[in-house]
Parts: C-alpha cells; sequence; structure tokens
C-alpha cells in the first residue's frame, strides 16, 4: 500500500488542481472586466499546467517503481532458490537474416521438365459457340463463344457418336470436354 500512496497523493492533487482551474473559469465568465478576465485566464493556464505536471509525475512514479519490483525480482544465474539452482539463458547474438551456407555437394543446378502447354481457340461455331460438357457426351456445363482460349489437358481424346471429345480447361478453372473439331489446337499438341 504505501507504493501507491505517493503516485495516489499525485493523481489527487492533479484533481484538485484541474478542479480549482475550472472553478476558476466558470467564476470569471462574464463578471470581470477585460484586464481580470486575462489575468483569470493565466491562473488557469498555470493551474492546469500544474495539474498536467502533477498527473504526469504519479504515472512517472508508477513506471519507476514497477522497473525496481522487476530488477528487485530478478534471479541471479546460478543463485540457490528454495534448494534448487536456477540458470539464466545467456544472451547471444545472431546475425538477422541469416546467411545461407553454400552446398558443395550439388553444385549443378538440377534440370526439371518444362510442361508443354497445349492452347486451343474455339472456331467455326457459326456464332452457336462451343458446349463444354462433363463427360464426352454427357451434360452442359456452360457454352463458350468463338475466341476464347482454352488449355487442352493430356488427357487422350475420346471417340464417341463420330465426334472426338477433349478435356480441356476453360480461363476461370472449370474443367470439361469439348468436341475437337470446333477447335483450333496451336503448336505443340499431340
Amino acid at each position: 500500500m504505501s507504493g501507491l500512496f505517493i503516485p495516489l497523493a499525485f493523481a489527487l492533487g492533479g484533481l484538485l488542481a484541474a478542479l480549482v482551474t475550472y472553478r476558476g473559469i466558470r467564476r470569471g465568465g462574464a463578471r470581470f472586466y477585460t484586464l481580470e478576465r486575462e489575468a483569470l485566464l493565466r491562473r488557469a493556464t498555470f493551474s492546469l499546467f500544474v495539474s498536467v505536471l502533477l498527473f504526469s509525475a504519479a504515472i512517472g512514479y508508477l513506471i519507476y517503481d514497477r522497473q525496481q519490483v522487476v530488477l528487485e525480482t530478478a534471479v541471479e544465474p546460478l543463485e540457490v532458490i528454495e534448494g534448487e539452482a536456477t540458470i539464466t539463458p545467456t544472451l547471444s547474438l545472431e546475425q538477422f537474416p541469416p546467411t545461407e551456407t553454400p552446398t558443395p555437394d550439388n553444385p549443378e543446378p538440377t534440370v526439371t521438365p518444362t510442361p508443354i502447354i497445349c492452347r486451343g481457340i474455339v472456331e467455326g461455331t457459326s456464332g452457336n459457340g462451343l458446349t463444354l460438357r462433363d463427360e464426352p457426351g454427357g451434360t452442359e456445363l456452360s457454352v463458350l463463344p468463338d475466341g476464347s482460349v482454352l488449355t487442352v489437358l493430356d488427357d487422350e481424346p475420346v471417340d464417341i457418336n463420330n465426334l472426338v471429345w477433349r478435356k480441356v480447361r476453360v480461363v476461370g478453372g472449370d474443367e470439361g470436354w469439348v468436341a475437337e473439331q470446333f477447335l483450333t489446337l496451336r503448336e505443340p499438341c499431340n
């Protein structure tokens, strides 16, 4: 409790200074002449300054007192507390960001094959568009207008009802099957 007495006294003094300032300003409204009002406002400014100073002192004292408590409770390295030796970690300085260590095991980069992307363009539908289906000859998913660019997937073409069906992916990410006769394939496609 004794640790809180000083900051509470500072805060109470700041509160009283603020109340005196408010009371002085309220009393000095229109009852005084201009010179008296200016003097009253100078006193009010001074008492507000004192109020802020007292509140700041209370907060500063609380912070200072808190740091002293933390320093007093800090454990010394290898100090014995209740029969057990304590070890406090030692601080080490590390480089940030960590530097890369060279790997001499495999100095040459590994070769990864670049996937071949086959593109197709919808053409020859006479403005009717090409139907995207969930399976060859199956349910209609959407209609793709002439000029739509598609990615032809690696799945094998399927021949059903005298039509060759290719699995494609449209720009939005949907996948389905379309009739190959309405696609103009760009090289390299199989």
